[in-house]
């Protein structure tokens, strides 16, 4: 049976693969984890990323811990869609092997893992040139051989991308013509740039204002947790940063729930006309050791616009 998922409004619930050093017993408690947080009817789908070694290196961004290589977000995606019955969205970066190879990995992950909400990422920077098509290439080549329904395809919205000379909402346009039906956007904590690049979708009419942005959220646990966002080339505002200096652990993952439901109702309010945009959905993305029990706290506080 295939699961449907429909990106327009919904709210999905972001998981990061276990380590393979964390072997049966990572996995099994990664998927317990995961059915206590969806046990609620709180989430519509699971969205599983792809962690790589070399993410987009900033300066000011520390690594807490070595890496360690993970398992595949399709492995984990089938064991989740298996064992939890909800629909699964997985992440893949596209830049590092050809477009045949990616093309094969795409058939095999539909019909082998019976996966059919795929994102695909782009190169982790453009310091040099990369084995693997840029995104709407490879939307493109995705695109001519599996239809809307058979296949959802995402691609990733930054919306106020450092150092690009080509507008956001020019990169969308061009993705959403070469085959993206949705977007999720990195970890925000400013709910201005999203505001500003949906007028400007609508403004110039772009097809892209009819793709659902999926707004990723995460909660912060601790003032430290944030050098880690940082490294993952996430935005910190200073003010956000000297607030959340100033707290203890649970001050401060307080604090931060609070300020993501601030930022969901100031998206809320500023979202237009469904007529000329779509509607937002969200990606709660509970990066660094979230209690399950403050992510329920998060959806509590988020139901009122995510449910209504």
């Amino acid at each position: 049976a295939t699961m449907e998922w429909e990106a327009a409004g919904s709210t999905i619930l972001e998981v990061v693969p276990p380590t393979l050093d964390s072997g049966l017993e990572g996995l099994y408690s990664r998927i317990s984890r995961v059915r206590r947080l969806v046990s609620d009817g709180d989430f519509d789908a699971v969205n599983i990323p792809e962690i790589h070694d070399e993410e987009n290196r900033n300066d000011q961004g520390i690594r807490t811990r070595q890496y360690s290589p993970r398992m595949q977000p399709r492995e984990l995606g089938r064991r989740i869609q298996d064992e939890l019955g909800l629909p699964v969205i997985i992440n893949h970066v596209v830049s590092f092997k050809p477009i045949g190879a990616l093309m094969d990995w795409i058939r095999e992950t539909v019909a082998g893992y019976g996966i059919r909400n795929i994102v695909l990422v782009g190169a982790p920077h453009e310091r040099k040139p990369w084995p693997g098509p840029p995104v709407p290439e490879a939307n493109a080549a995705i695109r001519t051989e599996f239809g809307k329904e058979s296949l959802k395809i995402g691609n990733i919205c930054i919306p106020g991308r450092e150092g690009s000379p080509i507008p956001e909402s020019v990169r969308m346009e061009q993705k959403a013509l070469s085959g993206a039906d949705f977007f999720t956007t990195q970890i925000i904590y400013d709910p201005t740039e999203i505001i500003e690049l949906r007028h400007q979708m609508v403004r110039e009419a772009s097809p892209a204002r009819y793709c659902p942005i999926l707004v990723s959220l995460c909660p912060v646990r601790r003032h430290r947790n944030l050098a880690f966002l940082r490294y993952l080339g996430v935005k910190i505002p200073d003010a956000l940063e000297q607030e959340l200096h100033a707290l203890g652990e649970p001050e401060c993952l307080e604090r931060s729930l609070e300020i993501l439901r601030s930022i969901q109702s100031d998206l809320i309010e500023a979202q237009g006309d469904p007529a000329d945009v779509a509607p937002l959905g969200w990606n709660i993305a509970p990066v660094g050791q979230i209690p399950t029990a403050s992510i329920r706290d998060l959806m509590a506080r988020l139901s009122g616009s995510v449910r209504s």
